[in-house]
């Protein structure tokens, strides 16, 4: 089992609060993606060493995602679930920053604002040593201001999740080969179909993939989130609303973009977290 921070740090052995009501989104989610929408699954490419095997996102088409730092180092990704609220992967965390509005890694994006973290509440259920609920929630020092490159993810209304095959994106800054493979310097996505519950227990094993897991990925390899991408977002269109839903937050995987393996998300969906 990899983690999927861009450096492996466990997390303490805190007894946490319960996860706030408060974290839902204050403003209406926006579509996403600036408005621009690849239409269906595209076949992995054949590029052996690119684990990510995404493309480069257009600056601001993902308004939600956040790089959680720390010193100025991208540790993890996230998601603005509301304007005071960022949800991510529990096993990320010693401490940090905020990026909210970031593009390229070490270069100032118009509307970058990086933002202290108030405190860090991990799931109280989380299991560092198998990664049974994956999240943390972290308040931010500073309530933010909604933009065009600021704004908070929709998050699931109901338990009821898109069906096995379902196109979904996955962000973030992740490396883009295995092992020590560089990161990226500009925000990545990918798409990647979900995979049933049955799939994916059959290609990583019964007894690590618990009810709070998913699977996302082509059993082909080759496209796939890794090291750096962990806490970003998996997020499906709605159908009838067109909007962008977080269903996972990326969580860990077995190596990256490796055939019969794939990446493994933290559900977010009411009843499952």
């Amino acid at each position: 089992m990899t983690a999927r921070p861009a450096r492996p740090n466990p997390p303490g052995g805190r007894t946490p609060p319960p996860l706030p009501a408060t974290a839902m989104p204050a403003t209406p989610c926006p579509p996403g993606r600036g408005g621009v929408l690849a239409v269906g699954l595209q076949d992995p490419p054949s590029h052996p060493g690119r684990i990510m095997g995404g493309s480069v996102a257009l600056q601001g088409a993902w308004p939600w995602l956040v790089s959680v730092q720390l010193h100025g180092e991208l540790m993890c990704g996230g998601v603005l679930v509301g304007l005071s609220w960022v949800l991510t992967a529990a096993h990320c965390f010693l401490a940090w920053t905020v990026v909210v509005g970031d593009h390229e890694l070490g270069k100032p994006s118009a509307g970058e604002q990086a933002v202290p973290v108030r405190r860090i509440l991990p799931h109280p259920k989380f299991n560092p040593k198998t990664f049974h609920g994956d999240l943390a929630l972290l308040e931010l020092a500073v309530p933010l201001v909604p933009s065009p490159t600021i704004s908070p993810v929709c998050l699931p209304s109901s338990p009821a999740e898109p069906s096995p095959g379902t196109a979904c994106y996955i962000v973030g800054w992740g490396s883009l080969y295995e092992a020590e493979g560089p990161a990226a310097n500009v925000v990545m996505e990918a798409q990647v179909p979900l995979l049933s519950q049955e799939t994916c227990r059959g290609a990583l094993g019964r007894d690590l993939i618990t009810n709070t897991m998913f699977c996302a990925g082509y059993l082909s390899g080759g496209i796939d989130s890794c090291q750096g991408d962990s806490g970003g977002p998996l997020a499906c269109r709605d159908p009838s609303s067109h909007r962008f839903v977080l269903y996972g937050i990326t969580s860990w995987g077995d190596g990256c973009g490796e055939r019969g393996k794939p990446g493994v998300y933290t559900r977010v969906t009411p009843g499952h977290t």
